[in-house]
């Protein structure tokens, strides 16, 4: 087996996913070598790149051809990056090294990196959906708006500092000082809706414990799209809690599409995101395309 093994190396630097005794003391260096080990142990042929900056991880994985699986130690950002160069029918393999882990979770993945190797290893698969908006592709969520807004204020000294936590902190800052735009969205090219945030998922979970999209599937051959209506400070408090305690369905201020296909404009340009990495500004088109990507999963 030919495997190609793509790690940032600062992936959830504060949260190293083992257990709390090896998070203090293992550097990012040793879990390489504990990766490598277990491969090779296993006769598996590894070759290894690091990423160093953003954008890293679709570079390398656009240059790494004929390998059986492409392997993404990171978190949900750097799986991103993997899957927007990979090629599509080449497995993808996961050891959640990130802040979040939101699509780990989702697929049952284990946080500890020994337990992760063996999964991989076990090379059972999963063929998942894919989102695609403006030609980019993701795998769990997309956003466009207010969440955007958020992760261009999330400071990398403060993701090392606090981890997962940072992005509370942005999100606190973006509910004082984001001015949102009116979002026109049209839904599997007939309905028409309009709203100020737009979250369009392919999971249950958001990120944390907040659930958005409750009924998302990986594999139904359909994305999640949630619009959040209203603007105020009242509405605002409404979807948090809605997220919070997973009824965002029963919040009257959000309306609820299984979508294939959306367009989303704006009088001005808005910022959109997938899988928590900044895309651009609408318009967007979004489509799905499904049970294209094959994740080992346990």
């Amino acid at each position: 087996m030919k495997v190609k093994l793509i790690i940032n190396p600062t992936a959830g630097i504060r949260e190293k996913n083992i257990n709390q005794l090896k998070r203090k003391i293992l550097s990012e260096e040793n879990i390489e070598k504990q990766i490598t080990k277990f491969f090779q142990d296993k006769k598996w042929i590894i070759n290894i790149s690091r990423t160093k900056k953003a954008g890293d991880g679709t570079i390398i994985a656009r240059k790494s051809k004929n390998y059986n699986i492409i392997i993404a130690a990171g978190g949900d950002g750097t799986i991103n990056e993997v899957i927007n160069g990979m090629n599509i029918n080449t497995k993808l393999g996961i050891i959640p090294l990130g802040s979040e882990n939101v699509l780990a979770k989702e697929l049952k993945i284990s946080l500890n990196i020994e337990k992760a190797c063996k999964i991989i290893y076990q090379n059972k698969t999963k063929k998942i959906d894919l989102g695609i908006i403006n030609k980019k592709r993701f795998i769990f969520v997309a956003g466009i708006g207010f969440d955007a807004d958020a992760i261009t204020k999330v400071k990398p000294i403060l993701k090392k500092l606090i981890g997962r936590h940072a992005y509370t902190v942005a999100g606190l800052r973006t509910l004082f000082e984001h001015k949102p735009e009116e979002l026109e969205i049209t839904i599997n090219n007939k309905e028409k809706e309009k709203g100020y945030f737009v979250i369009i998922s392919n999971v249950k979970r958001y990120g944390g414990n907040l659930k958005i999209t409750p009924t998302a599937e990986l594999d139904d051959g359909s994305l999640d799209l949630c619009v959040f209506k209203n603007k105020d400070l009242w509405s605002v408090m409404k979807y948090i809690l809605g997220g919070v305690s997973g009824t965002m369905k029963n919040v009257k201020e959000t309306k609820h599409y299984k979508i294939t296909s959306a367009e989303i404009k704006s009088k001005k340009p808005t910022l959109y995101h997938t899988d928590a990495e900044i895309g651009g500004t609408t318009p967007v088109k979004i489509k799905v395309i499904p049970k294209k990507l094959a994740v080992i999963i346990p």
